[in-house]
């Protein structure tokens, strides 16, 4: 089965019509996770409707009904009044109270700016999944195309190392050469044939990879890798730095809420009750303005954690700052050193080729050893093998800067598929 895995890979250019890289990544914004990351941006903007709404006070409607021991007065009893007042054992009440805070030290303002830093930490946080995915489907595409260009490789070799034990096992069989001959180029095609299997695991591998993040399994009708031109992200607009600022902004905001709501709070307070009983029906209503200060030793014990976790956040921030340069330094040196090997490889593999034409002929007319031969042409694997991988790793390099630098996703996907 694995044999027949990696000679379809090898015959793909003439098989297969696999869909643009674009449709795989395109597939990616239906994962399941970018749901759910859709799922927080949305949570995190009622978030922010409720903080707003802070502003416009609070209320409850309330109703009630009450039988007591003796009869009490229905409404309310104002002193003067030369008229009885209304009483009743059994009173029935309807209302509404009302209190519209007045945000004298910030606190609503504070709350309202944490749940906007909230809102945007979600909506970076989403970029960066759906960026992130991408780059997992790109990078096992770049491997798939790397696969490719190996197989090829390899099936010339095969071909080669197979003519060769044919023509010796008929050779052996005729006494007109030694055995040993025919032991080297049996072993050598049984090392095609393990090559062959780890090739068929490496498609196995990438395929199972593009099915989790797209839900297809896609094979790439070419070889050809894109080498896209490295593109340089300023650090405070990497998708890291700008959710570490973020978050710690997020943190501030939050551990001020909390210190100014230490402070006395300030509202304007109304109610109005319709109560009857006894035959009566009365209404009363108030309004005013309270002032509350609060007095609760666990608030500002909250207060310190609040201001702890903000100078958490900030030193986060500044570790972020410092991993991200890495990083970005870190894949720049990836980028340039497999882009440099690939041009070297490409020497490289045409002086290989030629010197295997060369050695094949010398072979054929008997001033070559079989060894040597297939020592040369191992060579001439091998280095189509690393100019394969390495123009895979600098494209990978360059998707995984992409995710840090925040690319869009509409530039990011034109970028690998401009068809």
């Amino acid at each position: 089965m694995k044999r027949l895995s990696v000679l379809l890979l090898t015959l793909w250019p003439a098989l297969v019509s696999a869909g643009p890289l674009a449709d795989l990544l395109h597939a990616s914004l239906d994962h399941p996770r970018a749901a759910a990351r859709a799922g927080d941006v949305a949570a995190a903007g009622a978030d922010l409707k409720a903080a707003k709404a802070r502003y416009y006070g609070q209320g409850s409607l309330l109703a009630g009904l009450s039988r007591f021991e003796h009869p009490r007065v229905v409404g309310a009893y104002t002193p003067g009044d030369p008229a009885p007042p209304d009483v009743s054992r059994d009173i029935a009440r309807a209302g509404v109270i009302y209190s519209l805070p007045i945000d004298v030290f910030g606190v609503v303002a504070k709350a309202r700016e944490r749940a906007e830093g909230n809102l945007q930490a979600a909506r970076l946080i989403e970029t960066q999944d759906r960026l992130a995915r991408m780059h997992q489907i790109a990078a096992a595409w770049f491997r798939l195309q790397a696969l490719v260009r190996q197989a090829e490789a390899l099936g010339k070799l095969k071909a080669s190392v197979t003519a060769f034990r044919d023509r010796l096992i008929k050779e052996v069989a005729l006494g007109k050469t030694a055995r040993v001959s025919l032991r080297l180029a049996e072993s050598e095609y049984q090392r095609v044939l393990a090559d062959e299997a780890q090739l068929a695991v490496g498609v196995d591998t990438a395929l199972a990879e593009l099915d989790e993040a797209s839900g297809q399994r896609r094979r790439p009708a070419e070889a050809t890798i894109a080498q896209p031109a490295w593109r340089v992200a300023a650090l405070a607009e990497t998708l890291p730095v700008k959710l570490a600022a973020t978050r710690a902004s997020s943190a501030r905001a939050r551990a001020d809420e909390s210190r100014r709501g230490l402070r006395p709070q300030l509202s304007l307070n109304g109610s109005w009750f319709d109560q009857h009983g006894g035959g009566a029906d009365n209404a009363i209503w108030e309004a005013g303005v309270q002032l509350a200060v609060p007095l609760t030793p666990s608030a500002w014990h909250q207060s310190d954690a609040e201001a702890a976790r903000a100078r958490v956040a900030d030193d986060e921030r500044r570790a972020t700052e410092r991993e991200t340069a890495k990083q970005l330094t870190s894949l720049k040196a990836a980028y340039d050193s497999a882009r440099a090997t690939a041009v070297a490889l490409e020497s490289e593999s045409a002086y290989r080729t030629e010197v295997v034409t060369v050695e094949r002929e010398k072979t054929r007319l008997g001033a070559q050893t079989l060894e040597n031969l297939l020592r040369t042409e191992r060579d001439l694997l091998d280095a189509e093998y690393r100019l394969a991988s390495s123009r895979a790793q600098a494209a990978y390099a360059w998707s995984a800067a992409q995710v840090l630098a925040g690319t869009p996703e509409t530039e990011y996907i034109e970028i690998l598929d401009p068809k």
